[in-house]
């Protein structure tokens, strides 16, 4: 069994719904008649609240386990998103040219690709798909903060359901975060542990890619409160277009 597989049923514990996450994005993209994508939905969570608000939203992720959990979900909702399973890089292939009105990947997303040339790939097929006003919205963690201040820990989550620990490895000589996370289900003490590595994308990196892909304006968020990016910041949060 996958990790996602394992930890699907406990992921609404994990990451739960963040209001100032919404208050954000409807800050940044019209309500109503917008069409949203999703990108790295998990089970929906952020996917299931966008929906109240907007004409469409369609989430996608790589797992099937998560899509899957979704869609089981999906059928309950008087206002059904829709969730595929699918590749962050395979936009072109399913989404037409200048139709969608926003792009969201939030949650560290983005640093799951394998690559710089990828990760410019994916925001070279997220320009090609959003219309012509159409906004990107990007949340990372924040590298610069994280590689300068030899950070090894993130703030553990814990609440009455489950304990998630996570930690950082800088692999200097791969430029590679190994990031390590152990969940803990306090009712039955299961432990699931699992390591994958991470492409830790600087704010300059990731600002030359944008630009490269034709994203012409940018701002540069250090929180969903929108206070500016500092190097302190916890989080690296773009809205470009």
């Amino acid at each position: 069994m996958s990790f996602y597989q394992q930890i699907a049923m406990y992921y609404h514990h994990i990451f739960k719904i963040n209001i100032q996450q919404i208050d954000f994005i409807k800050s940044k993209i019209p309500e109503n008649y917008a069409k949203l994508i999703d990108i790295g939905c998990g089970i929906g969570t952020l996917s299931f609240e966008l929906i109240k608000y907007y004409n469409s939203v369609l989430g996608i992720d790589m797992d099937a386990e998560m899509i899957k959990t979704a869609l089981k979900e999906n059928k309950e909702k008087l206002k059904p998103a829709h969730f595929q399973q699918n590749s962050m890089l395979e936009l072109n292939s399913f989404i037409g040219k200048n139709t969608i009105d926003g792009i969201v990947c939030f949650g560290n997303t983005l640093v799951h690709l394998n690559s710089l040339d990828e990760i410019a790939d994916f925001l070279k097929q997220s320009k090609r798909v959003l219309k012509k006003d159409g906004k990107l919205l990007l949340q990372i963690v924040n590298y610069d903060k994280i590689l300068s201040q030899n950070i090894k820990q993130l703030p553990l989550i814990e609440n009455d359901e489950i304990i998630f620990e996570r930690n950082y490895h800088y692999q200097k000589s791969e430029n590679k975060i190994e990031f390590n996370t152990r969940l803990t289900v306090k009712s039955t003490q299961q432990i699931i542990e699992n390591s994958i590595l991470l492409v830790p994308i600087l704010k300059k990196e990731l600002s030359v890619l944008l630009k490269n892909a034709g994203f012409i304006n940018c701002n540069l968020y250090g929180n969903f409160n929108q206070n500016l990016y500092s190097i302190d910041s916890p989080a690296l949060i773009v809205e470009a277009w």
